[in-house]
Order: structure tokens, then sequence, then C-alpha cells
């Protein structure tokens, strides 16, 4: 049987001279093939129709992390604008994750890309946890790149309950932002103990969700190992929805 194709959203990095570069770290790549995928790694689109032509080739979609997305996409103004990401990535991100919901294609969000399914579809983001929450835990890695662990609480009867087998689990934590008010259609799946949402997802759709934890940089763990099984698995249309 052959590898269900997923696409991987790329990142933009800006370049004054010769315009934006597409990048992606490789760790990515290697999430999907571990998980028993076939990476492809997408472009930047400039339309919902590009987007559409692309998924039509395509069994999932993984959205993966990177900047802020402008606040103004959920009726708030900046408080970090010199953190924010290219608004042609936003865009593209955006057109890629509202085609792949409306075609029932599984989508699995990492980071930023469970904020961009969040905002996409109609939710807001807080814009710094340490301002937003106070007390809450650390969830932003350090300058030296050292990312604090906690864990995290699974929703039960959630489907990314049946997707790990678990009540409760470790992740790393690199974001300093996190789901506000949650979109229409979508649910809680897994909470941090400070109350901070740490993933999402939708009960009508065969498989999306979002984790805000990038299980590409804890390759060897057995919640990434079992949560890209089932994302492949419902690539391969080898899943059963949980209602």
């Amino acid at each position: 049987m052959p590898k269900p194709l997923i696409g991987i959203g790329p990142s933009l990095k800006p370049h004054k001279i010769w315009g934006h570069a597409h990048y992606l770290y490789s760790r990515y790549v290697t999430l999907v093939a571990q998980g028993g995928g076939l990476p492809v790694i997408l472009p930047v689109v400039g339309s919902r129709e590009e987007a559409r032509e692309i998924l039509e080739r395509m069994d999932g979609l993984l959205l993966t992390g990177g900047p802020d997305i402008d606040p103004s996409h959920y009726g708030q103004a900046a408080r970090y604008p010199d953190r924010l990401e290219l608004p042609e990535r936003t865009a593209s991100d955006f057109a890629y994750a509202r085609e792949a919901k409306d075609r029932g294609l599984p989508i699995l969000g990492i980071c930023l890309g469970t904020q961009t399914l969040n905002v996409a579809f109609g939710g807001t983001l807080l814009q710094h946890i340490p301002e937003d929450v106070p007390g809450a835990l650390a969830h932003e890695d350090e300058p030296e790149g050292s990312a604090p662990r906690h864990t995290i609480r699974i929703e039960p009867k959630s489907t990314l309950a049946k997707a790990l087998g678990m009540e409760e689990a470790e992740v790393n934590s690199y974001h300093h932002q996190a789901v506000g008010e949650l979109a229409a259609g979508f649910r809680i799946a897994a909470k941090s103990p400070d109350g901070i949402i740490e993933a999402i997802e939708r009960a009508d759709h065969p498989f999306l969700i979002g984790v805000h934890w990038h299980p590409e940089r804890m390759l060897e763990s057995e919640v990434t190992r079992r949560l890209l099984r089932a994302f492949v698995d419902a690539a391969r249309g080898a899943w059963a929805r949980v209602s």
C-alpha cells in the first residue's frame, strides 16, 4: 500500500534582494516519515483556489510552528509587533486550513499551526501568557533554547485521548501565546495544570487536532509516536471518528 502523502506547510524568511525564501526545519519531515507518511513540502499559496488544487493531491495536512499571527485577524492590536509572522505565510496557512477542513482532510497543527486553526475559524489568542494569565507555568523556551516541560491533562473521550491512549502526558513547551476564545465547532482536548489550552480538536471532522507542544522536537517520545501513527492512519482512511 502506498504511503499517504502528507503536505507540510512551510515558513517564509524575508530577503531584501532575492525575495522571501521558503524554509522548513528538517525535523518536520522526519516526524512525518517516522509516522509512516510520505512528506511533501508545500508552497506558500496566494489563494484558496491554489490550496484546493494542491490539497486534491494530498492525503493529510501538517501546519507547522512559527512567529505570531497578526492580532488584527482576531480584532486586537498587536502588543508585540516585532514577533509577527509574514502576512503571506499567514494567508497561505489560513487557505490550507480552511480548504483541508472543508475537504475532510486529516489535519495536525503544531504550535502556530494550532493557533492558525483557531483563528482561521473565528477564535482568538492570548497574546502573551505571562501577561494574560498571571502565575501561569513557564511555557516559552529560554534564550539558550532549553524548553520547559510540563504535564497536560487530556480530555476523556476526545479524539486526542483515543490517539494517545493516555489521560496525562509530559510535553515540551515553546509558545508565549495560547488559544483564547475557542472557535465555533472546536473543543478543548487538553490543558496544562495552569489552565492553558494545550490541544484543540473538532468532533465533526475525521481527524483535526492542534497541539501546542512540538512533537518534532521529541521524536523519541511515546506521545509523538502515538500521535503521528493516528494522524497517518487517518490519512490512510484507517481511522474511526470519535463522536
